[in-house]
């Protein structure tokens, strides 16, 4: 039993000097550096494309800054008032913003795909890349396939958080049941950046890893995603004595830090995943993307 645990130990050591390695190799800081800033140029016709889609669909301003305060916790466990105010407005005037962030979301989410898709390509030491025009096409599916996830997720959070209101009114079963709602709904999270990070993985490269691989990958990634979570509320803890000092100033480098650290555990997951089927397929075969 001993013998077999630093086996165990001493390949998962190996790996993960294995994915180090690769990671700096391949100029991993730079690459997330280029990729944070796609994504940056992403964020805003995102938010106004998405807010306003919300405020369309459920019809009330409110329960659309509900959804959005729920998705946002997913991703970042704090919101600050002045980002909400901003959020209103966008609801007030839905329908011209709604037009021009689709727009600009269109363009700007085929040049984030596209980094995505050449970063991975360099990650997994792909050979033969796809045509231009065969790329695009595979970035504007895996934008179909995110988008698809994305309001899958709004539709579950939706749901836990009614469960939740309707347990209010039952005190005693709150507390027995409670925890397991909200256990659930750090559950649904990881599944769904766990999701999120498989078919990024899968679809964007011209050639992808093994399913194994693949998904060592994918859970990496959203590990690491989701730990940052217990990284930003220690932020946010600290942040709250130093805000009198920074104050807007203090929201917006984390924003950028955050936007930097999920580009860089992109890359990261994708390494191990690399790392490992090197491990087990020295031969460095992989399957075809999509």
């Amino acid at each position: 039993m001993t013998s077999r645990l630093s086996t165990v130990m001493q390949g998962f050591w190996r790996l993960l000097k294995r994915t180090a390695g690769k990671f700096f190799d391949d100029n991993g800081l730079f690459l997330a550096s280029g990729l944070a800033f796609d994504l940056l140029l992403c964020c805003f016709p995102f938010s106004l494309l998405f807010v306003s889609a919300l405020g369309f669909a459920l019809g009330s301003p409110d329960r659309a800054i509900e959804a959005m305060q729920a998705i946002l916790q997913e991703f970042l466990p704090i919101t600050r008032p002045a980002f909400m105010e901003n959020l209103v407005m966008v609801l007030e005037n839905k329908g011209l913003l709604g037009l021009l962030g689709g727009a600009l979301f269109f363009l700007t989410s085929s040049l984030t795909f596209g980094s995505v898709r050449g970063v991975l390509n360099t990650v997994f030491r792909v050979s033969a890349p796809r045509s231009f025009f065969h790329g695009k096409a595979i970035d504007v599916l895996v934008m179909l396939l995110a988008s698809g996830l994305l309001v899958l997720m709004i539709g579950l959070t939706s749901l836990l958080t009614l469960a939740e209101r309707l347990l209010e009114r039952f005190p005693r079963l709150e507390t027995m049941i409670g925890p397991g709602w909200v256990f659930a709904g750090d559950v649904m999270g990881f599944l769904f950046t766990l999701t999120l990070f498989y078919v990024l993985y899968r679809f964007c490269p011209a050639e992808t890893l093994r399913r194994p691989a693949l998904f060592v990958a994918a859970f990496t990634g959203a590990a690491l995603f989701e730990l940052s979570k217990w990284v930003f509320a220690w932020y946010v803890d600290m942040a709250g004595s130093m805000a009198a000092w920074y104050g807007a100033v203090g929201g917006l480098f984390f924003f950028l830090l955050w936007v930097y650290y999920a580009c860089a555990v992109l890359i990261v997951g994708a390494e191990a995943g690399w790392s490992l089927q090197q491990e087990t397929h020295p031969s460095g075969e992989s399957s075809s993307g999509a």
